[in-house]
């Protein structure tokens, strides 16, 4: 290896050193498992993937060739980004995390309010006119069979007219479970926002 060679690999080993400490750093704050043989697993991972990378910058520059002094280049990387970078990158990556968490927090409650929120009221709304509408069908339904019934039922037969007038109890008993159904999802579901939004 020439002088410039040499050179260029000692300089990108420092760099590897600096870069690999401050990915474990950020491996920390963000990854790492907290059961012990979780993190034993992974971090072997890491820091296996970490040495693949170091090989791998260094077959870059000088083919793969390795010295004594680049593990000192590396070991000196490490020691710098723990004397002089790691205590404005952690404050910084923190930073960063928070800011982040705080952005997806503000998109949650932005999506929630202004689409969510309007479209469960406006299916509430739509819910609300099916079930008045069909209640309204249903009584003037009631009126008009209780009307004909009242007309007709002297020609009607007995077992007839007994037959009729347990369907009619019958159907009565769907269409009042139906609504307190509908009712009862209704009530549950505005309860559950109101507990969200307080």
């Amino acid at each position: 290896m020439n002088l410039d060679t040499q050179l260029m690999t000692l300089v990108t080993m420092v760099g590897a050193g600096v870069f690999v400490t401050a990915m474990f750093d950020t491996y920390k704050l963000l990854l790492r498992p907290s059961t012990y043989w979780n993190r034993v697993i992974v971090d072997t991972l890491f820091f296996l993937t970490q040495g693949c990378l170091i090989f791998y910058l260094l077959f870059l520059t000088n083919g793969g060739m390795i010295r004594f002094y680049l593990f000192l280049a590396v070991l000196l990387g490490i020691s710098a980004y723990f004397a002089l970078l790691q205590p404005v990158y952690i404050p910084l990556l923190k930073g960063f995390i928070k800011l982040f968490i705080g952005i997806v927090n503000f998109l949650k409650n932005v999506i929630d309010r202004l689409i969510l929120q309007p479209v469960f009221w406006v299916i509430r709304l739509l819910v609300a006119l099916i079930v008045g509408t069909l209640t309204i069908l249903w009584k003037i339904i009631d009126v008009i069979y209780r009307l004909i019934i009242l007309l007709i039922r002297p020609f009607i037969p007995k077992f007839l007219q007994k037959y009729l007038l347990n369907l009619f109890k019958t159907c009565s008993r769907m269409v009042y479970k139906v609504k307190q159904g509908i009712f009862n999802l209704w009530k549950n579901r505005g309860r559950k926002d109101d507990e969200a939004d307080s």
